[in-house]
């Protein structure tokens, strides 16, 4: 639970889903002047829901005396409870000497890596459990934690545009690795706006709009053997196919036909392909080819690559 809500909704933040569509995926804004009522409350100044006697909504006040008192109090109210029952600034100081804005950014990445500790140490396990459980858990956890990467940045960059602090370790916004999709030579694909931005690397993507589609990338790091992750997106209204090849070398193939709650491109629908192993030089050519189907338009977000796994 401690990883979900680091990655998701810390601090007392709870509902950063789509609270006005499917609920499953990540809409930061979604929670807010919907005409249901409001949680977080985030704007530039600062973020929390007001919920004290003295100047809030009141809702502390029906909890015992003893419990009341610990919550209305900013000296001695929980950190693990501050932004559900106060709005502070995102300079505020916790009882662990983070600041809100900060601990916001530090948490969303300890979470996502957690998962990621996951998938490295169920892999461990392989040979010790039954090939078929083994392999279900896998896809499971793989699917949690590219799940849990859009989360991360997400929040991340919706509070840094929001609060206009960066990150004090520099990761948030800046992703070195990454080359996005709508900056790609593309045949076929157009560029288009993800809605809510933050669903998306950079709030584009590509879609195909023709019979078959390609995005080219020119991998300019250095050489070696690496992981390539393909960040695409996975709707519901068909099933469309993937390739990926380097120099013109297909290094992987797969097809978008996981259940997920949504028809739109957007964080619900955002998926994860990662290929190992794959060796490249500076200069040479990553290609990712979509084939639509349906109503499902072989969009890409981005692909990354970073150091392969021993």
């Amino acid at each position: 639970m401690r990883t979900y809500e680091n990655y998701t909704g810390p601090l007392g933040l709870q509902t950063l889903t789509d609270i006005v569509g499917n609920h499953y995926g990540v809409a930061v804004e979604a929670s807010e002047r919907n005409g249901w009522g409001q949680w977080h409350r985030a704007d530039e100044n600062g973020v929390g829901m007001d919920r004290t006697v003295a100047t809030g909504t009141g809702f502390i006040g029906q909890y015992a005396p003893a419990v009341a008192r610990l919550y209305e109090s900013l000296t001695t109210c929980l950190d693990d409870l501050l932004l559900f029952m106060h709005h502070v600034p995102y300079t505020h100081v916790l009882h662990s000497g983070k600041t809100v804005i900060q601990y916001l950014y530090d948490s969303h990445y300890a979470g996502a890596e957690t998962v990621e500790e996951y998938v490295r140490d169920w892999r461990k396990l392989k040979g010790l459990v039954d090939e078929r459980r083994y392999q279900g858990v896998l896809a499971q956890l793989e699917y949690q934690a590219g799940q849990a990467e859009v989360w991360r940045d997400a929040v991340t960059n919706w509070f840094l545009r929001a609060s206009g602090i960066p990150d004090a370790q520099g990761r948030v916004g800046k992703y070195p690795a990454r080359m996005e999709a709508e900056s790609a030579r593309l045949e076929g694909y157009s560029t288009i706006d993800v809605t809510p931005w933050e669903g998306a690397s950079g709030g584009k993507a590509i879609e195909c709009t023709s019979a078959r589609c390609s995005a080219a990338f020119r991998y300019d790091g250095t050489a070696g053997v690496f992981q390539v992750r393909v960040r695409y997106f996975d709707q519901n209204t068909g099933v469309a196919r993937f390739r990926a090849l380097v120099e013109r070398r297909v290094i992987d193939e797969w097809t978008a036909a996981d259940r997920v709650p949504t028809r739109r491109i957007d964080s619900s629908s955002s998926a994860l392909r990662v290929i190992k192993g794959i060796a490249l030089t500076p200069g040479g050519e990553i290609r990712i080819e979509g084939t639509p189907d349906g109503g499902e338009t072989a969009a890409l977000d981005y692909v990354e690559v970073v150091r392969n796994e021993n």
